[in-house]
């Protein structure tokens, strides 16, 4: 194990955080657990190891899908952003390794944790469940910017060559627990200081090209079709929720609601009432107006790129 400490303790083993049986467990059976004692546990060994040794892919999926999740940004009545009860003062960050997806094939060869101490803000580096990629824990000073911390980050690590897994920017993120006997662990981390808030995005920037108002329409249509037969909520954080709203009523007008109401309706918190009522203000309010190409940002962010991109028209 490598171990750099400046101090006897610090929130990494006092940060609390939800643990779940499994995947599908409901809310009546999380339970809290340090983040640093989940991170360090043998309890789950024989399972990680049983399924990295595993070559059937259903089998291998099966395997997966019955270990233990934790929640380290946090603990939560139910896992969702609105069911966050104390933020754990740390995000997540995965690094999948694809290579037959084109993800993160830099990791080839690449031993990450021999090289993460040159990152100060690394409290944890240890290899994810399926003993390929890798994740990070990384502590913040302010949960409430999670998403704009995590943004930051993924920028920095595409500067580098290396992709981190857009779902983990919800706080909300549910991951596999795993097990890594020479993890690297910095209890003296600093917290990660960058962030980069949202912003306006054009058609051009998320599709790589303009749309007319024919192929914008089929578009969202794919977009969302795609979303609610894959059961995708990309409204999970209500500022991206809200500018997804913005984005339909100001490109479609009165002819978007049906499509507000069917992408709001993916999140476990959907409210029919709430919905419309946050379609009629941004309709009545233009100084709020967002660009379509926003909308696809977002969903490009939170399905993830190679999911997105092979939505077709």
């Amino acid at each position: 194990m490598s171990y750099i400490s400046k101090k006897p303790m610090n929130t990494l083993f006092k940060a609390q955080i939800s643990l779940l049986p499994n995947a599908s467990a409901d809310d009546s059976e999380i339970e809290n657990i340090s983040l640093g004692a989940a991170l360090v546990s043998r309890k789950w060994r024989k399972k990680v190891e049983a399924l990295r040794a595993e070559k059937d892919p259903q089998k291998r999926q099966a395997l997966k899908d019955n270990l233990p999740c934790i929640t380290p940004g946090g603990t939560f009545g139910h896992v969702s952003r609105a069911g966050l009860i104390n933020p754990s003062g740390f995000l997540c960050a995965d690094l999948d390794y694809k290579p037959e997806k084109g993800i993160n094939t830099a990791l080839s060869g690449f031993d990450l944790k021999a090289e993460i101490s040159r990152l100060p803000y690394v409290a944890y580096c240890g290899h994810s469940c399926s003993g390929a990629g890798y994740f990070l824990i990384i502590p913040i000073k302010d949960p409430s910017k999670y998403k704009d911390y995590y943004r930051a980050l993924a920028a920095d690590f595409e500067k580098g060559g290396l992709t981190l897994d857009a779902a983990c920017s919800n706080i909300a993120f549910k991951r596999f627990v795993s097990y890594d006997d020479n993890p690297y662990i910095n209890t003296a981390a600093q917290p990660y200081a960058y962030t980069l808030p949202e912003r306006e995005h054009t058609t051009r920037e998320a599709l790589g090209r303009e749309l007319d108002a024919t192929e914008t329409a089929a578009k969202v249509e794919a977009v969302i079709s795609a979303c609610e037969l894959n059961k995708w909520d990309i409204t999970e954080s209500y500022a991206d929720w809200v500018r997804i709203i913005s984005a339909l009523a100001s490109t479609f007008g009165e002819a978007g609601r049906d499509y507000a109401h069917r992408i709001s309706a993916l999140y476990t918190g959907y409210d029919y009432q709430e919905t419309d009522n946050k379609y009629n203000d941004l309709l009545r309010h233009q100084e709020y107006k967002t660009q379509i190409g926003t909308f696809f940002y977002i969903a490009r962010q939170e399905i993830g790129k190679h999911d997105f991109d092979n939505i077709v028209l």
